[in-house]
């Protein structure tokens, strides 16, 4: 793509619509995105300011050329560091998250440890104690109310397994603390706060007014004050480290790492490393609840690969249909439903120029509707993930990423889904609360507008 001869024009949202595609994007970026692409097609500028572009993209061809093709030139970190607007480079650091180049390939090497096949396998005993804790409590609470909720429930308990396998199974947390100060955080992050600032700024800077975006510093402050406790107790051996607590404190001793760098490396664990495997579990759950005919035909796929192999281990075992389940409710629910790079210098991409210092967004909730590629667009359809029907649909579903930044933990991820998933289902069974579907709150992580409610019935 980069080179092609005929040059093209990128479309510029003409600046009497910016304020109604602002608020847009303040109210319900995933329907605002959506209707831009609409009007405007698969590649088009939100130009707030002379000097910034906003290019949003949403063809496979073109998403793959960012990505993977001329990957090197379209930085995550710098998108964010371009502009203090979500105060994440303050809150993350120089983590997995925010680094880029010869920085993120030694921390991607250093951590890729962590996720392999013995690795994800060690946290299998602190998986299976946390889930069977939630079953019990599930268990004595449908007794009298079968409402859960579920969303809530499998946030706390994945945040709880992340603390356990990868900072220390010895420490006594206040998961309740870490929570709410990680939700505060994480929504003055958000997509509609980036927006927000974006539109304030614009609308004062005519009047002489320096607009900056600070809130929920306290928050911040918080995590911060939690992490200096937990590197401290490290550094001076104060408890048994586990998982990515463990490497670094070994890197440390051989001051191959920084007490600053263990910090970014908490905080980039406690933003990125739970929530969305959360997410995907409450969403599956959901459509296993919605859909009655397939959470049968789940189970029954259960109890017959259990039958014939009795002796082995629900996480060695293969269950097809639900991992066309898994694949289906992350197209339509992609916990991480934006990505954003800036690019480093000039392109060109299908002969449209790209300026350096443009920032990119790739939506993929909107790709992963795109009606070239899933003519089923919002309705849940699980034969797209079949074999004959997914080819050529790589670039078109990128709930993990792409290329070489493509979700380090992906196969931690999969492998607690299905453990989590199976064994809640052996155990209850799930209704929904309503037939009408959830709305979707587009934070930084696609969750309900309210948190996702399900009736459960113990089997």
């Amino acid at each position: 793509m980069e080179g092609a001869i005929d040059s093209k024009t990128i479309p510029l949202i003409p600046g009497h619509k910016i304020p109604v595609h602002a608020i847009g994007l303040l109210n319900n970026p995933l329907k605002a995105i959506s209707k831009m692409i609409d009007s405007y097609g698969d590649i088009f500028n939100l130009k707030l300011a002379k000097d910034s572009n906003i290019i949003f993209v949403n063809h496979p061809d073109y998403v793959k050329h960012i990505l993977k093709d001329n990957q090197e030139n379209y930085s995550r970190g710098n998108a964010v560091k371009q502009s203090s607007i979500t105060g994440l480079h303050d809150f993350l650091g120089n983590g997995i998250f925010m680094s880029d180049d010869e920085d993120w390939e030694a921390q991607h090497k250093l951590l890729k440890g962590l996720f392999s096949v013995t690795a994800i396998e060690s946290t299998l005993p602190i998986i299976e104690d946390e889930l069977g804790k939630l079953i019990a409590k599930w268990s004595h609470q449908v007794i009298n109310n079968p409402t859960v909720e579920v969303e809530e429930e499998m946030l706390l308990m994945m945040m709880r397994i992340m603390l356990r396998t990868q900072v220390s199974n010895e420490l006594n947390f206040d998961y309740n603390a870490i929570f709410n100060a990680l939700t505060g955080r994480v929504e003055a992050s958000s997509v509609k706060a980036l927006f927000r600032y974006q539109l304030k700024a614009f609308t004062l800077k005519p009047l002489g007014i320096n607009y900056k975006y600070t809130k929920h510093q306290e928050y911040l402050d918080t995590l911060n004050d939690i992490a200096d406790k937990l590197v401290s107790g490290l550094i001076n051996e104060e408890y048994k480290p586990s998982g990515l607590f463990a490497i670094m404190l070994a890197d440390y001793k051989l001051n191959k790492t920084t007490r600053t760098d263990i910090r970014d490396q908490f905080m980039n664990f406690v933003f990125a490393a739970f929530d969305t495997t959360a997410t995907a579990i409450t969403w599956t759950l959901y459509h296993l609840a919605a859909y009655p005919k397939i959470q049968q035909q789940v189970n029954e796929e259960l109890a017959t690969s259990i039958q014939k192999e009795p002796d082995t281990h629900i996480s060695n075992r293969q269950f097809p249909l639900l991992q066309l389940l898994i694949k289906e409710t992350l197209r339509l629910y992609p916990p991480v439903w934006s990505y954003a790079r800036e690019a480093a210098e000039s392109d060109t991409i299908n002969g449209y120029p790209i300026p350096a210092k443009s920032i990119i967004v790739i939506s993929s909730y909107a790709l992963h509707r795109h009606p070239e590629f899933w003519p089923s667009g919002d309705n849940f359809n699980i034969a797209n993930f079949e074999k004959e029907n997914f080819k050529g649909k790589t670039f078109a579903y990128i709930p993990f990423g792409q290329g070489k930044r493509m979700c380090v933990g992906r196969a931690l991820a999969e492998y607690q889904m299905q453990i989590i998933v199976e064994g809640i289902l052996q155990q209850f069974q799930l209704d929904t609360i309503s037939k009408k579907k959830p709305e979707i709150n587009a934070n930084i992580i696609i969750k309900g507008t309210e948190p996702v409610r399900l009736k459960l019935v113990k089997r």
